[in-house]
């Protein structure tokens, strides 16, 4: 039975939503990495500033090895403020994880290891929140957040189900995925059968759909979800925004997916997902929010 959350809980999870993207990530200078000030000799006009981090994952032989980039004079307007960004975000990032770990702590689900990486690799490539629509288990778990609901135990992914699964809502962007998905695991491949599948040596698989390679049945499936998602957060790291499809739509999605047939195991779990978002939906009032969305999805199909 869906349960609502507690009031604390909910209120943490929304400002952490409100917070947004914009002071998680520093492309130029990663987090994990230190500033370093090295004075100069006696009589020298100024200081000097580095910034000291880690080599990436792609395309490097030396990855992890530590490494050293100068920034300039530590006196000088834009290095002082690159390096108070650089220091803002360590700080949000570490304030937001603590609330993430209180969370999580009271009960709301995150994903695995693997899953909240990979989430955050694409993130911090900037396909989420605005580019990409987070799919799959990945988002079902978001969703009592969004809906300020507790829900049952949930039905987990097949064995067979990649471990992210995003649609692009901007299929020029599908090129930077595979460089994103690099950046924590260089063995990340496309199929050769199937481009839109990433797959590493260790068998972890990432799904990507773009309107664009899809034919009509899917086309019409993958619309229904990317048409006005919500903003929700992955329980990982500091928090991950992320854009995932209304639960309504998501609901209606299963319901499909179920129908098709694609195995029994895949049936229960979609028919569970979707069961779960309904009575949610109820318990919030949204009553009418899943028939719309069938409606919807009848006129999509045609019937």
């Amino acid at each position: 039975m869906v349960r609502p959350l507690s009031l604390a809980q909910h209120t943490l999870y929304a400002d952490l939503l409100d917070q947004g993207i914009d002071d998680l990530f520093d492309p130029e200078m990663p987090e994990n990495g230190s500033i370093l000030v090295r004075s100069n000799r006696a009589g020298a006009p100024a200081d000097h500033a580095y910034y000291q981090g880690y080599r990436p994952a792609a395309g490097d032989a030396g990855r992890g090895q530590r490494y050293a980039r100068y920034l300039g004079r530590a006196d000088d307007p834009d290095v002082v403020a690159r390096i108070a960004r650089f220091q803002r975000v360590k700080t949000v990032r570490a304030e937001r994880a603590t609330t993430v770990s209180a969370l999580i702590g009271a009960g709301m689900p995150r994903p695995d290891r693997i899953t909240g990486r990979i989430i955050e690799a694409l993130a911090r490539a900037g396909l989420f929140p605005d580019h990409a629509v987070l799919l799959g288990e990945a988002a079902f778990q978001t969703y009592d957040g969004v809906l300020g609901v507790r829900f049952p135990k949930r039905p987990q992914r097949t064995r067979d189900d990649p471990a992210v699964e995003i649609a692009l809502r901007d299929p020029g962007r599908v090129g930077g995925i595979l460089d994103a998905l690099r950046t924590m695991d260089p063995s990340f491949a496309s199929g050769p059968e199937d481009l839109g599948l990433c797959r590493s040596a260790t068998g972890v698989q990432v799904a990507v759909v773009g309107l664009d390679q899809a034919n009509d049945e899917t086309s019409d499936l993958t619309g229904i979800l990317i048409d006005n998602p919500v903003q929700s957060l992955v329980l990982h790291g500091p928090g991950i925004p992320v854009a995932v499809p209304a639960p309504e739509r998501h609901a209606v999605h299963a319901l499909t997916e179920a129908r098709r047939g694609a195995g029994a195991c895949v049936n229960r779990v979609c028919t569970e997902r979707a069961r779960h978002l309904v009575e949610a939906l109820r318990a919030i009032g949204r009553d009418p929010a899943p028939t719309a969305a069938i409606l919807e999805a009848a006129t999509r199909n045609g019937s």
